[in-house]
């Protein structure tokens, strides 16, 4: 895929015609400076109305379009939000919506991002806990899946140490940046997600695992994971691709692992909440390989495609040595 150098130009001006009344930001990997050619461009629109995601396919530009409300904006405490935000380049602004609170935000860059790594590190203790319930009933994919969404969030928390915004593209690289004087740490990281799994054929696994888990979830179209799932998967399908044609098999692994983990979370949460019932977490594939109407079922074979590990003894191990280190810098901050 061949992008223009003018393309980021190009696509703000055909934003700023088309709403030429609404702050507009742009966000995520190209207002960071560090995109692979097929990253989306985020762009952030301080419009009224309910909050939504719009995707486009525009001259070969991925574009993924946040709408949100001033008052969303202002009293921003949602993650991706603050991390959206912390991140942003304002690129228009015509009645000084957005300016003034993202150079409050920035003037705490540090503090939001430590705060962030804070509430990431309990949450990554907290899948561990899920893990060890999911071991303890026998229910070992479980098990390992919420090992790998504790890893995950652990990696997000050590960029966001390094006052970096972690950006799913680029976890992997921005991970082993914050950790490069720990080598050992990496080794225990690995180890907890699986990540020495990574091959070309276990990333087009992954792949084809995340597009049938998006067409299951697609009923939830207000979703920013299921919203348009067409485009969404064509989004991820072309930065793995790129990932992998240039050799960087681990962060096209590591990449996909994070788009579904977030989505089988996600999924999980909403069929609770449809059928008005409290979340199991030690049973949740169990829950989701049955049909329950509105929401298909999802197949035991898509589960097995994503490469989790189910073996016991592993897990255990695993878990105690990434509990210990994620409670030593949850304690440090």
């Amino acid at each position: 895929m061949v992008i223009s150098q003018s393309s980021t130009k190009e696509n703000a001006e055909q934003l700023k015609k088309e709403f030429p009344e609404a702050a507009i930001g742009i966000t995520g990997c190209w207002s960071s400076g560090e995109p692979h050619p097929p990253c989306e461009y985020n762009y952030l629109i301080v419009h009224p109305g309910p909050t939504r995601i719009e995707r486009r396919i525009s001259k070969n530009n991925f574009i993924e379009l946040l709408f949100l409300d001033k008052n969303t904006v202002q009293n921003a405490s949602d993650n991706k939000i603050r991390l959206a935000l912390v991140d942003i380049n304002v690129i228009s602004d015509p009645h000084w919506d957005l300016i003034p609170i993202v150079y409050k935000i920035k003037a705490d860059r540090s503090k939001h991002l430590q705060q962030y790594a804070k509430n990431i590190l309990f949450k990554s203790l907290s899948y561990l806990g899920r893990s060890k319930d999911s071991v303890d009933a026998a229910n070992t994919l479980e098990a390992g899946f919420w090992l790998l969404c504790s890893a995950n969030s652990f990696a997000r928390a050590i960029i966001a140490l390094d006052n970096k915004v972690p950006h799913d593209t680029h976890l992997l690289k921005e991970f082993r940046k914050g950790i490069k004087k720990k080598p050992a740490m990496f080794d225990i990281w690995s180890e907890a997600s699986g990540i020495n799994l990574a091959t070309k054929v276990s990333v087009a696994r992954r792949l084809d695992a995340f597009r049938e888990i998006l067409q299951v979830g697609y009923i939830f179209s207000y979703s920013h994971i299921f919203n348009d799932y067409i485009n969404a998967y064509k989004f991820t399908e072309a930065t793995s691709n790129y990932l992998v044609k240039s050799h960087a098999i681990l962060d096209a692994y590591c990449y996909l692992g994070l788009k579904i983990t977030k989505a089988i979370e996600e999924l999980y949460e909403f069929k609770c909440r449809i059928n008005d019932k409290p979340p199991l977490f030690h049973e949740m594939f169990s829950q989701l390989t049955v049909n329950a109407k509105p929401l298909k079922k999802i197949s035991k074979q898509t589960i097995l495609l994503i490469g989790i590990n189910s073996e016991e003894q592993k897990i255990r191990e695993h878990n105690a040595i990434l509990k210990n280190l994620i409670q030593k810098f949850a304690k440090s901050i």
